[in-house]
């Protein structure tokens, strides 16, 4: 059995390196079906197939989501939905909030939970599902035609990174495991979507001693190589236990 009137949406920013970037999908109707229930179960959320422009038309993209399997546990469920429908796992999730607008979804009430994830694409082999007829990065400021409240959805989880980004260091999870300071400074600006300066922010970050030197540089670039650094998650958290204020 699923919850008819209940889902779960995924927001997957990336970071390319020059914007930020969320993973759409188009959902494949009749395997998608099968995923969420069988045929006894169908007449009861068929509505869902049969009015869902997402299911019907190649011209909506959607994210990814699905409804609810009343056994599943909700935050379980988002990491099992990601890994199953793009191979992604053992990555940042964090839930954003609840949409419950009575007309959100022309066709029936439903509530969605929705979830944010975080990841550099270079870091993951994203596999496309036999559940999805296509999944594709789209540039946050250059969106397609979506369904329902997506882009609602998408611009709150981009206000909660906004918040979460300036106290705690979840942009790591964007970056490639080794990146220079301006690559990481660049992250910073076009998360929050503001110039930095460009002194007070690396004093900032090197003073809470978060950064790894790996003692290597830049290859095969045109100008002066630069250094390259790691994250390390123990050091962060042994500092946060000591009382480290994050503060961008």
């Amino acid at each position: 059995m699923i919850f008819k009137n209940f889902s779960v949406d995924c927001v997957i920013f990336g970071f390319d390196g020059n914007k930020l970037n969320v993973l759409l999908w188009r959902a494949e109707p009749e395997l998608l079906e099968k995923f969420l229930t069988n045929k006894e179960e169908y007449e009861q959320i068929k509505d869902i197939f049969e009015k869902n422009p997402a299911l019907k038309s190649e011209n909506y993209w959607g994210l990814i989501g699905t409804h609810l399997p009343t056994e599943e546990d909700l935050d379980s469920y988002a990491k099992k939905l990601l890994q199953t429908t793009t191979g992604i796992e053992n990555i940042y999730l964090k839930q954003v909030q609840t949409f419950g607008a009575p007309n959100r979804v022309s066709y029936s009430r439903v509530l969605t939970v929705a979830y944010y994830a975080l990841i550099n694409p270079k870091n993951h082999n994203l596999k496309l599902s036999p559940l999805a007829q296509a999944v594709k990065w789209f540039d946050i400021d250059n969106l397609p035609e979506v369904i329902f409240d997506t882009k609602e959805i998408i611009q709150t989880a981009l206000a909660k990174l906004r918040e979460e980004v300036q106290y705690h260091p979840v942009g790591f999870h964007m970056l490639p495991k080794k990146f220079t300071l301006t690559e990481l400074q660049s992250l910073y600006e076009i998360v929050l979507d503001k110039k930095l300066d460009t002194r007070n922010f690396r004093k900032k970050i090197q003073n809470m001693n978060l950064l790894v030197d790996t003692n290597e540089k830049q290859t095969n670039v045109s100008h002066r190589a630069a250094k390259l650094y790691s994250f390390d998650v123990g050091i962060y958290n042994k500092l946060k236990e000591e009382g480290l204020n994050f503060r961008i």
